[in-house]
């Protein structure tokens, strides 16, 4: 199954909702590209839903790490929603869901970015 990436907005916050296998290759690869188009408007908040994401190896992982930085860096960040049972679990192991912020309720994770907006 190919990847499937569809973006919305919510006020400034852009939410991709991802679908697919999120692996090596050409899935990882749009997946990349997608969240380096948007880093380049800075700064720039990014939810990424990963509710129907069937799979995500290390090649993944470290697209959302890399993103991570990067959107922080430059003065915005990247949350994840929804992460379910194996992408959950493999979050868990690499302790990444104690470092990259993960909600599972989406008004709480939008409302999320209005509240650190707000400290800053």
């Amino acid at each position: 199954m190919g990847l499937q990436i569809s973006a919305r907005k919510s006020e400034k916050v852009t939410i991709l909702d991802v679908r697919g296998r999120i692996v090596y290759g050409d899935n990882n690869d749009s997946f990349g590209s997608e969240l380096r188009t948007l880093a380049e408007s800075t700064p720039c908040d990014v939810l990424v839903n990963l509710s129907e994401v069937t799979q995500i190896d290390s090649s993944g992982i470290g697209t959302l790490v890399r993103s991570f930085v990067t959107l922080k860096r430059d003065g915005g960040n990247l949350k994840i929603l929804n992460p379910t049972g194996h992408i959950r679990g493999v979050l868990a192991v690499t302790g990444l869901v104690n470092c990259l912020p993960t909600y599972t309720d989406e008004a709480k994770a939008l409302a999320s970015f209005r509240d650190s907006a707000a400290h800053e």
